[in-house]
Formats: C-alpha cells, structure tokens, sequence
C-alpha cells in the first residue's frame, strides 16, 4: 500500500539533482523520517549498433567508484529536448560523435525506484556511424570502444559492465532480439 507524505523538506537542489527528506506515514500509520528521496531527469541508454553487428560502448573514468567503467552512451534527458528521441540523438553525439539511422524505444526502467524518481529508457539505435569527435567535456571524458556483440555479452555477463542500468538495458534490448548469448 502507498505512504503519505507528511512532510517534505528539501535539503538540496541544484542542476544535478534534488535530495528531499520526507516524513513519511505507512498505510497501517507508521511514521518513517527521515526518508531520502532523490530527484534526477530522466536518463537515457543508447545500444547503438553498426552495420557490422558491432556495438558502440564507450570507457569513461566514474569518480565514486574510482574506476574506468565500461558503459553505453547515454546521459540525462535535457528540459530543452523535445521527446526522448531528441534527448538520445544529443547524447549519442556529444558522448561518442555518432549518429544513428533507425531508432527505437525498447524498455523504461527505474533505476532504484526505493530512493530514485526518475526513469531510465532504453533506446536502440541501428546504422550508427562516426562523424565526428566526442564533445570533450572535462566531466566526461570517454573512449568509444566498438566491440561485436558477443563480447559485450560476455563482458557483461562476466562483470566487466559495473553500471547495473546498463546491463539490463543490453540484456532486454539483446534478449528482444535473440542475441543474449556470449557464445
């Protein structure tokens, strides 16, 4: 059964996020605060696939987790962009500087729906090609990596792909079309 919110006190916001603390009252009235809810944009996943059956995943350096992370393309859906489709053609060439010919809207998930507000949505991008160099933003700073599927599979099945979004983005836009396999 849904809480109520009683209260809401919003501790920060910023254009990265927005951290609230609820006081929350359960369906048989018990009370939790503080609750720690954060507000993100949406957030968009791109599989992008090229005319060789490879896919496009790029390595970036993640500062909380101190590592090089292997990673689809993606990022957050601006207020400026129109629809999702806007949001992952931007993304896809600010991050990598590629374009894709056929896009789709395969799955929309909730990254950690416990604290998390926002959705993340898995776009399936076909025909995709470099055009130009990565946008070079200091923040993200990324290497594309053009890998045939079979060994993003095995990499991710393997857990060299850390960032859980991003697997289950593969594993349901692959697993659509029969390509969830590493062998």
């Amino acid at each position: 059964m849904p809480w109520r919110t009683a209260a809401r006190e919003t501790l920060i916001a910023d254009r990265w996020l927005t951290l609230h603390a609820d006081r929350c009252v359960t369906a048989d009235g018990a009370e939790i605060a503080p609750y720690y809810v954060t507000d993100y944009p949406d957030w968009v996943l791109i599989v992008a696939m090229d005319g060789d059956d490879n896919l496009l995943m790029i390595e970036q350096y993640r500062h909380a987790r101190g590592l090089v992370s292997l990673e689809l393309p993606g990022g957050g859906v601006d207020a400026s962009d129109a629809d999702l489709l806007t949001a992952s053609q931007r993304e896809l060439l600010e991050e990598t500087g590629c374009v894709a010919d056929e896009w789709e809207v395969v799955a929309s998930l909730s990254p950690n729906p416990a604290i998390h507000s926002n959705r993340c949505h898995a776009m399936l991008a076909r025909g995709t090609r470099c055009i130009a160099a990565p946008h070079d933003e200091p923040s993200e700073r990324v290497c594309r990596r053009w890998m045939p599927v079979v060994e993003v599979v095995r990499r991710a099945m393997a857990g060299e792909v850390q960032q859980a979004v991003h697997v289950a983005a593969l594993a349901i836009v692959l697993g659509r079309m029969n390509r969830w396999s590493a062998a």
